[in-house]
């Protein structure tokens, strides 16, 4: 399964939960709501036991689990139940710095500034005064490296990324004059 298809999956799940939210019958209601309910509680202890095991059993256990955490599909799931074993912090830094050399490719480079309130804020730059330095594609691929990493980041802040409409100063060139000469029509 890779992670559209985990979307997928999840915004079925989703419809269903307002389809079962959405009975007129109270008693239906209230016991699809119920069974839900109780399906998550199940997987969330399992899921708990799991990475309670990996975490007791050493390094080979702990290896196994940063491996899971690190997994876009896995790590979803240790963050829905608030149970993944990296800081959020920590897994976006490791995240950006996983992908330095992207960053590079495209021009620029990108740090984390700070998380507060889930919301992620970067700084991107250019690393070689602006050369095939490409301020969306580095953005955006920023951003899909961020959200694979930490999912429950909700909005993500770029600073030093100049909008697509705006041309720096230095950009503008004058216009060379040429001097054309046209030529009397007969007519």
């Amino acid at each position: 399964m890779n992670s559209g298809e985990f979307q997928t999956q999840t915004q079925r799940l989703n419809e269903v939960v307002e389809r079962a939210s959405s009975l007129s019958d109270e008693n239906a209601r209230s016991t699809a709501l119920e069974l839900l309910q109780a399906a998550m509680d199940m997987h969330g202890t399992v899921m708990s036991r799991i990475v309670e095991i990996l975490s007791d059993s050493g390094d080979p256990g702990r290896a196994s689990l940063a491996k899971l955490g690190a997994d876009p599909l896995v790590c979803g799931l240790l963050v829905l139940y608030g149970i993944h074993p990296v800081a959020l912090e920590e897994r976006v830094t490791q995240a950006l710095e996983k992908q330095r050399g992207q960053f590079r490719k495209l021009g620029g480079s990108v740090a984390l500034v700070n998380i507060s309130d889930q919301i992620a804020r970067v700084k991107v730059q250019s690393e070689n005064n602006g050369f095939h330095f490409s301020p969306q594609n580095l953005k955006t691929t920023a951003e899909q490296t961020i959200l694979e990493a930490a999912p429950e980041v909700v909005e993500i802040v770029t600073e030093g990324v100049i909008s697509a409409d705006f041309v720096p100063i230095n950009m503008i060139q004058p216009a060379t004059k040429e001097e054309k000469t046209y030529e009397e029509s007969t007519a």
